[in-house]
């Protein structure tokens, strides 16, 4: 392997290992960002087996409390395990924290 060759990879290796650094930190924010509770609970088990947080703190401002819980209910329908009480706790929370004002 020529050291331009070497220079290549060494670069490529940064720049993954970058990524995934900026990844995990967004991930770690985006859990931090949240007040703890029985909502936030419900949320980092059950939405975080499909996807990061990110992909719910982005929607920040968007929804009103009808559409989070339309959300939190088809993410059931998709196999989130949130049981039927959990439904309006997350719901609240999410409404709370992340809803429109």
């Amino acid at each position: 392997m020529s050291a331009a060759e070497v220079v290549s990879a060494f670069r490529r290796t940064l720049l993954i290992a970058g990524s995934a650094c900026l990844l995990a930190g967004a991930i770690i924010t985006a859990a931090d960002d949240l007040p703890d509770g029985e909502g936030k609970k419900i949320l980092e088990k059950s939405c975080t087996t499909c996807h990061d947080l990110t992909e719910v703190t982005k929607l920040r401002g968007f929804y009103t409390r009808a559409q989070w819980r339309d959300v939190v209910v088809t993410m059931k329908e998709y196999g989130a395990t949130v049981d039927d009480k959990q439904v309006d706790v997350l719901t609240d929370y999410l409404t709370t924290n992340l809803g429109k004002k």
